[in-house]
């Protein structure tokens, strides 16, 4: 079976760290940035359905984002391999193909040379501490007749605290707290008749809400922006390039409530 095509996945905060990546302050600063560990502290899990909400992989996606935005990293999320070739180099167990020349001399394993591991300038971690399901929700319904028809909104908000630490003094130069909220909506409709002695029930509806996922992603990519352009000074002249803040729930709000006035 073949269904869609895989893409890339973006969000909608992309143009505008795709922007800060082209900036002189980010493209002039030799700063370092690692990622570590982003754990779930919420500790919420469904057991009948999806397991865990949040992605394990969390610190993944900030790398990502970190990425587009044109930033130096080195890996501090897993150094299993490269601990591991370490330790079997300093065996001379390790090669690389051939032999390698080294201050004159000719040897047959990778050599460990001295300051070679890039240090990171600023290290970014936290904790996803936030998820509360049906912030907010509202509905209503009509019937008439055996006929009925109806409209729910609810939403759900995901939340992170993320810090940002110089390595070398210990000092935490940012703090902040980022939240996102996922709205879904729910129409419905039914007709329950008796033709004779025959009972006929229809029931149609349409629910979507945005994915939870995806919205820990965009949540991670507005902090990256964030990140980078608080640590590196940057003059603000992508912001505009960021999605405008707008009352999902209130517009929705609104809608179902014109829908019931329009049933009635």
């Amino acid at each position: 079976m073949v269904g869609a095509l895989p893409v890339v996945s973006d969000t909608p905060a992309d143009a505008a760290l795709a922007c800060l990546s082209e900036t002189p302050e980010v493209r002039n600063s030799r700063a370092v940035f690692a990622v570590h560990i982003i754990s779930d502290l919420t500790q919420r899990v469904s057991v009948d359905e999806v397991g865990a909400y949040v992605p394990r992989d969390v610190a993944g996606m900030l790398v990502t984002a970190l990425d587009r935005a044109g930033v130096r990293q080195v890996n501090r999320i897993n150094t299993a391999v490269t601990e591991f070739e370490i330790a079997l180099s300093r065996e001379q167990i390790l090669g690389d193909g051939g032999p390698v020349n080294v201050e004159g001399e000719t040897i047959p394993y990778r050599p460990l040379r001295r300051g070679v591991l890039r240090g990171s300038d600023f290290v970014i971690d936290g904790s996803i501490t936030q998820l509360d399901f049906n912030v907010y929700s509202e509905g209503g319904e009509v019937g008439l007749f055996g006929a009925s028809a109806g409209r729910r909104v609810f939403a759900l908000t995901a939340g992170a605290d993320l810090r940002v630490t110089n390595t070398e003094t210990t000092e935490i130069v940012l703090s902040n707290a980022y939240s996102k909220q996922a709205v879904g909506r729910e129409v419905f409709g039914s007709i329950f008749r008796f033709f004779s002695d025959e009972l006929f029930d229809v029931q149609i509806g349409r629910e979507n809400i945005e994915g939870l996922h995806a919205g820990i992603r965009w949540m991670l990519a507005e902090a990256a922006y964030d990140i980078v352009s608080e640590v590196l000074n940057h003059d603000g002249s992508c912001d505009a390039l960021l999605p405008e803040a707008f009352g999902q729930g209130e517009e929705a709000l609104a809608a179902l409530n014109a829908t019931i006035d329009n049933l009635e």
